[in-house]
């Protein structure tokens, strides 16, 4: 029974060792390149690997060779069930000018879901990815400035100001 538990143990030690020791900027550099093949570049960030996922400072953002965006600081955690990303300070050129905080955690949990919440100059946000419908929604539960993304959003007496679409 002791040899079952260290062979048992060991293959568990082992697998977390590879897990924290894994180049995790491999992950971000395989994401880079299916971003490119979009027209979408990320430059002049600075790339530091974490014990458990990867953190991306002062990237900016290029859609078709025009600059979009750039942030401050991206966090990227994953581990085997569970993976979340975070934004802090990204500048937007166009549509909202800042947003101070975003989050989207995906957990094994609820598999067929990605939840979103963010905080900027258009207020708090709350909403879904749904994987299985392929959808996303967004509610803006706290509506501030949202003269420029008005256009993009329904307005329901029930949920107020949202954002929905199919992909």
């Amino acid at each position: 029974m002791q040899m079952v538990k260290r062979i048992v143990g060991g293959f568990f030690l082992f697998i977390l060792l590879l897990w924290l020791l894994a180049p995790k900027q491999e992950f971000y550099y395989l994401l880079e390149k299916s971003l490119k093949k979009s027209n979408i570049v990320i430059s002049n960030e600075t790339i530091t690997d974490t014990w458990i996922g990867i953190k991306i400072d002062h990237a900016d953002i290029y859609i078709e060779g025009a600059k979009i965006a750039s942030n401050k600081e991206l966090n990227f955690i994953f581990l085997f069930l569970y993976a979340k990303l975070s934004l802090d300070d990204l500048e937007m050129v166009i549509g909202p000018k800042k947003i101070e905080h975003f989050t989207a955690t995906y957990s094994i949990l609820n598999p067929l879901k990605v939840i979103l919440k963010g905080r900027g100059s258009i207020g708090e946000i709350d909403g879904n990815i749904f994987l299985k419908e392929r959808r996303v929604e967004i509610l803006f539960s706290k509506p501030k400035n949202l003269e420029t993304i008005k256009k993009f959003l329904k307005r329901d007496a029930k949920k107020g100001w949202y954002y929905e679409k199919t992909y």
